[in-house]
């Protein structure tokens, strides 16, 4: 018998892009995949639509750490791969991870092609296109059950943080590969959700930064490694690089009032 995937699916009121991703779920090539979708008490169609793929859904919050961790406790699979509603899996996404842990890895980063619509999102894009590939703010989302049940799963206390934390404490006890077949949209962000969703995320990096000593002079670093690495990507698209260099500025500002906040 093949190894089974859970792939475990976290929700909140996204009945406007739900069904692509659990479509792309329902149509990889590897056959041996649960799909767990866990809601956050989502007030529009959105459980209704994932019901329609799954008989596994659930509610439960109050936060994506909790929602993963809720999943996994609901999972038969051999290994877990978190993924998020705006994403979508190429057909042979799950197929090529099975592959890559064969070579002996029980975690994995699986590279996303990011495609935003409108200014902001092609500017957040254009940011994260330059990580992959990095190891700069990647994290392992395809993790082997008894390894993710070893560390006890994600932090709960962590929103934001939480992938890196994760990743971070997967590092000293297995081999990390790579895999690739992520799509993520990103679309019609604008710069006021940005910074909002800075703020939010930026509320619990205080006990990340306490876990994690050496990764504060990393995340409050203003030009990252990976843009140094990836300058060519940046120097190819001056509109946006513009952009993304004033919403760095605006990200940091937000990053610190929320630490001002929270002490």
């Amino acid at each position: 018998m093949k190894p089974r995937v859970s792939i475990i699916l976290t929700t909140k009121n996204n009945e406007h892009i739900i069904e692509r991703c659990l479509r792309s779920v329902a149509e990889q090539t590897y056959p041996y995949i649960e799909l767990i979708v866990v809601d956050n008490f989502s007030i529009d169609q959105t459980l209704t639509i994932a019901q329609r793929f799954t008989k596994k859904t659930y509610s439960h919050g109050p936060e994506r750490s909790a929602q993963r961790n809720y999943g996994f406790r609901h999972a038969q699979g051999d290994y877990l791969f978190f993924i998020d509603s705006d994403m979508e899996l190429q057909r042979d996404t799950v197929q090529k991870c099975m592959h890559i842990t064969k070579q002996g890895h029980g975690a994995l980063i699986v590279d996303e092609q990011f495609i935003g619509r409108g200014y902001w999102s092609q500017c957040k894009a254009l940011e994260k296109r330059c990580y992959t590939g990095t190891q700069d703010a990647e994290a392992a989302r395809f993790v082997k059950k008894t390894l993710f049940l070893k560390i006890k799963g994600y932090d709960e206390l962590l929103t934001g943080p939480e992938d890196l934390d994760l990743h971070k404490r997967l590092m000293p006890l297995t081999s990390l590969g790579r895999a690739s077949g992520i799509i993520h949209h990103d679309d019609y962000l604008t710069f006021s959700s940005l910074l909002k969703k800075r703020f939010y995320y930026s509320r619990s990096l205080r006990r990340y930064f306490a876990k994690h000593p050496q990764a504060k002079q990393q995340e409050f670093r203003f030009i990252r490694v990976a843009f140094l690495k990836r300058w060519k990507i940046l120097a190819a698209d001056p509109f946006h690089s513009l952009g993304l260099i004033f919403l760095r500025v605006g990200e940091g500002f937000a990053t610190i009032l929320a630490l001002l906040r929270t002490r």
